[in-house]
């Protein structure tokens, strides 16, 4: 585990009580939950770049998608702000 051996397990755990006493079974639990999330994440990613190889060692080509993502450039928008008149000039001031 990690190149640890017995004495340096014991010690981690001997500090691991000094510091958090009473909260170790909640900091465990939230540790195990993380170890958890993080093993999902690293598989999914793992997964995705094998298909991603296999697309591109099977030579076929990638699907592109005829519709644009967003719609945006299709509408007309309006201001909506409020419209202000320029200010008229103002003379300039005289010496």
């Amino acid at each position: 585990m990690f190149g640890l051996g017995p004495l340096e397990i014991l010690a981690i755990g001997v500090i691991a009580v000094m510091l958090y006493g009473k909260r170790l079974p909640e900091v465990g639990k939230t540790l195990g939950k993380s170890l958890a999330e993080l093993r999902r994440q690293w598989a999914t990613i793992s997964r995705d770049l094998d298909v991603a190889s296999q697309l591109e060692d099977s030579g076929q080509p990638r699907r592109v998608h005829s519709q644009p993502v967003s719609r945006y450039d299709e509408e007309e928008t309006a201001a909506t702000g409020p419209i202000f008149d320029a200010p008229p000039p103002s003379a300039p001031p005289s010496a």
